[in-house]
């Protein structure tokens, strides 16, 4: 089979892996590098982890520009609502719980073959109040998602369609699968975080995504392909996240981060930190700059591969987001030169009090 492009050739070979391949084929997701600009899609649990009463945010991914002239583009938007149960005498909750509920759409997207994946996302989580002094809290979330992909078989060329000159003009006789299928999604976290000083912060969590492990195979729902059908599974992701938060002084404070993200055979890790500057002796308005390094798992040892460049403005509830990666590998450089671009924005409404249950950014 031939593509009109070399891009088109990973969508082939995934299908036909899915149809013709021995062993179990997997599946991951996109990463995000302003990881805490994006709560929702990090771990359930940071549903409603924001000091006000509710929250709206979105990401914008666009990597390898270069590629094709077409990126693979990927683009979130949501928000969250958190309610305080206020201590009474008796009451169950013993102190100022919260529950939290939120909303996300994700959409990712390959341009040149128009290879897709949309879902919409529910979100709940309870944050226990486990000691006022210090402010600690533990977070218990979930997700329940509904997924659909889908693929442009028109955007693909194959190698019986070839006129025996230059071009791909007649109709082929490939057993494609129907171009769309629908999934269920699962997932739940856990996060720790405590402010024994207004200066100073810690918070520490964990999460369980795709727990169900939904097949995501064009072919799993056609008995044309079912003697030979191997599934391909979107495996479970384990996220672990940490960061603490310092200030050093009235305007500076240093917030060194780690996140460490395991999916089937691949794993990263992102080790950097933020430095945030208060443009006055306030909490409204400030500068945020950031250095991080992704190292992942490759073919043969855990290296470094990406320098992670962030900067953004925070100005009350509103703030605004940019990143940028720059690949290290020799491929990254020669073919994927363009590197990744993020942009993200958020606001916080309704400010109620002055503790956070994670970094806002």
């Amino acid at each position: 089979m031939l593509g009109k492009s070399w891009l088109g050739l990973p969508v082939v070979l995934l299908l036909a892996l899915s149809c013709f391949s021995p062993a179990r084929v997997s599946a991951q997701d996109v990463q995000f590098s302003q990881f805490f600009a994006n709560p929702l899609y990090l771990n359930p649990a940071l549903t409603g982890s924001h000091s006000g009463t509710y929250r709206v945010m979105s990401n914008y991914r666009n990597q390898w520009a270069g590629v094709g002239g077409i990126p693979f583009t990927t683009f979130t938007a949501g928000g969250d609502i958190k309610i305080t149960l206020r201590n009474q005498r008796g009451s169950f909750s013993g102190g100022n719980d919260r529950v939290a509920a939120g909303v996300q759409f994700f959409s990712d997207r390959v341009g040149i073959f128009d290879y897709n994946t949309n879902q919409i996302s529910f979100f709940g989580a309870f944050h226990k109040l486990l000691s006022a002094e210090v402010n600690s809290y533990l977070s218990a979330g979930f997700q329940f998602g509904f997924a659909q992909r889908g693929i442009n078989y028109e955007d693909l060329s194959f190698q019986d369609q070839f006129d025996g000159v230059d071009s791909f003009t007649g109709a082929t006789g490939e057993p494609l699968p129907a171009n769309a299928l629908g999934y269920g999604d699962l997932s739940f976290g856990l996060n720790f975080s405590t402010q024994p000083r207004k200066d100073q912060g810690f918070h520490l969590g964990v999460a369980f995504q795709h727990f169900n492990e939904p097949n995501v195979s064009f072919f799993n729902r056609d008995l044309r392909f079912e003697e030979v059908f191997v599934p391909v599974n979107l495996d479970t992701k384990l996220t672990v996240h940490t960061g603490l938060s310092i200030r050093r002084s009235e305007l500076l404070s240093i917030q060194p981060r780690a996140i460490y993200i395991g999916q089937g055979t691949a794993a990263s890790l992102i080790v950097g930190s933020n430095l945030k500057y208060n443009i006055i002796d306030s909490e409204d308005s400030a500068f945020h700059i950031g250095g991080w390094i992704r190292a992942s798992d490759g073919l043969t040892t855990f290296q470094p591969t990406d320098i992670i460049l962030s900067a953004g403005f925070q100005q009350r509830g509103l703030l605004i987001g940019f990143s940028y990666d720059h690949h290290l590998r020799d491929l990254g450089a020669s073919v994927l030169g363009q590197g990744v671009f993020e942009f993200t924005i958020s606001y916080i409404g309704e400010h109620e009090n002055e503790d956070r249950l994670c970094p806002e950014f």
